[in-house]
């Protein structure tokens, strides 16, 4: 909505949104009246579980091959390394032994926070997409209509009703004026 648009659509939306029933179905869902502190802690999230750490003593430690260093994959950021990256934990799969568990966890986590990432900016894209769509819409109503001068004098703000007034005026004085003319129009 353009700034030129906002005025008008405002009060007509302010009228409709302000009533009794909404103000006092935010004040009831909120908790505030009548007063009922459990309507909010009914949808607070639980706080997390508290988090427990071994003593050193009570962590079993297996062997390792010192040959084997696991590597952390790269993020991928294209549709070919996600493709890569899923083939990697497949194969992953089919030999799970302790080394192959933690780089499946990994490739995983990786494969997850790529998928998060590229559906985040599709989002963000199709939002913007909207947002310039709205605006390009908007510049085209404004290029294609014709500007008219409503009325000589004072500037004034009017209301809607009284643009459509001026309009209607308008529009009964050129019809009178177009009326008069006959005849073919000259070069």
């Amino acid at each position: 909505i353009g700034k030129e648009h906002f005025t008008s659509l405002y009060s007509p939306a302010r009228e409709k949104a302000f009533t009794k029933k909404n103000i006092i179905a935010a004040w009831a869902a909120c908790g505030l009246f009548p007063r009922n502190p459990d309507r909010v802690l009914r949808v607070t999230p639980k706080p997390l579980a508290q988090i427990t750490v071994p003593n050193a003593d009570e962590i079993k430690v297996g062997i390792c091959p010192q040959d084997e260093v696991l590597q952390t994959p790269v993020t991928p950021v294209s549709a070919e390394g996600f493709t890569s990256l899923y083939n990697q934990i497949k194969q992953d799969a089919l030999t799970l032994n302790e080394t192959s568990q933690q780089r499946l966890r990994k490739r995983v986590q990786k494969l997850a926070n790529a998928g998060q990432e590229s559906f985040a900016e599709v989002a963000l894209l199709r939002c913007q997409n909207q947002f310039l769509t709205r605006m390009n819409n908007e510049a085209r109503v404004r290029r294609s209509t014709k500007s008219v001068v409503l009325g000589k004098g004072e500037g004034k703000v009017m209301s809607f009703e009284d643009i459509e007034e001026a309009r209607a005026k308008r529009a009964a004085k050129e019809a009178i004026k177009d009326k008069g003319k006959r005849g073919r129009k000259r070069k």
